[in-house]
């Protein structure tokens, strides 16, 4: 074969394989050509690398208790082994990045993880989630805080006002009193009890630009001394918790009036079954 003829069947070798290579670069098959179309990673498994992450952390207040709840979730948990999920806190310490810190366990409802800290009203705590996974790693937040606030207000249900006559034998004198309990409950503690109360005379109407008195007290039981009989006295209530929430029976422009009476039934207790607070 001459030099001539065998350089141009080399040359026609070259481009019939240059077209089988490009025509499997794009993806054809060719009959009697091999493609290995498999994951080119090592293991021919998805090389998409996951992250795990705490997503949508956040503290609550229970109102009833003063307890934290921490929920949170966590971001692509189902590509990772994951063998603990805790919430970590410390209550009112000075440097929560060197505190000690108590350990809870979370638990898991349809993908949003809670813990509850059993803290208390006006406690600072600090919390962060630490999650350990695939053996030995370990993931943690950064530390959040939250102060326990109590926000509900103390409920002032009934009063009752007692007229007492107080004889002193060694003068034979009778003064009055009115004793007052407030029947109130709080979610925390009530701290203050407070009567305010105006005496009206023989009028049931309140004077323009009326002052009422007060006497408050730490315990529901109180006492309005120097009461004159037969007078109008009008009367409203205030109960404040330690956090400062307040609630009232009746007001300064809308008093219970009752009569200093000595000869009606007491102790009475208002509302009546008539009344409004």
């Amino acid at each position: 074969m001459r030099k001539k003829e065998r350089q141009l069947i080399t040359l026609g070798l070259v481009v019939l394989f240059a077209a089988i290579a490009w025509w499997a670069y794009n993806g054809h098959a060719s009959p009697g050509v091999l493609l290995n179309l498999e994951d080119n990673s090592t293991d021919g498994t998805n090389t998409t690398n996951y992250q795990l992450a705490v997503s949508d952390l956040a503290a609550s207040t229970d109102q009833v208790t003063g307890h934290v709840i921490v929920s949170f979730k966590l971001t692509n948990e189902e590509h990772f082994n994951i063998s603990s999920v805790q919430v970590l806190y410390a209550l009112n310490v000075a440097d929560p990045q060197n505190a000690t810190f108590s350990v809870l366990n979370a638990t898991a409802e349809n993908g949003t993880y809670t813990a509850e800290i059993p803290s208390r009203f006006g406690d600072v705590v600090y919390y962060k989630v630490k999650v350990v996974y695939d053996g030995d790693k370990v993931l943690k937040s950064e530390v959040q805080s939250i102060t326990v606030a109590d926000t509900t207000a103390p409920e002032l249900k009934s009063v009752s006002i007692d007229l007492k006559a107080i004889t002193d034998n060694s003068t034979n004198t009778t003064t009055y009193n009115f004793d007052i309990t407030l029947n109130a409950t709080d979610n925390d503690q009530i701290a203050t009890y407070y009567v305010y109360y105006l005496d009206l005379g023989n009028s049931t109407s309140l004077p323009a630009n009326a002052t009422f008195n007060v006497v408050n007290s730490t315990t529901p039981e109180l006492s309005v001394a120097g009461i004159t009989l037969n007078d109008n006295y009008a009367f409203y209530f205030v109960v404040e918790d330690v956090s400062g929430n307040k609630a009232t029976l009746y007001n300064e422009t809308a008093p219970l009036v009752i009569q200093a009476n000595s000869s009606a039934t007491w102790p009475q207790v208002y509302p009546t079954a008539n009344q409004t607070g």
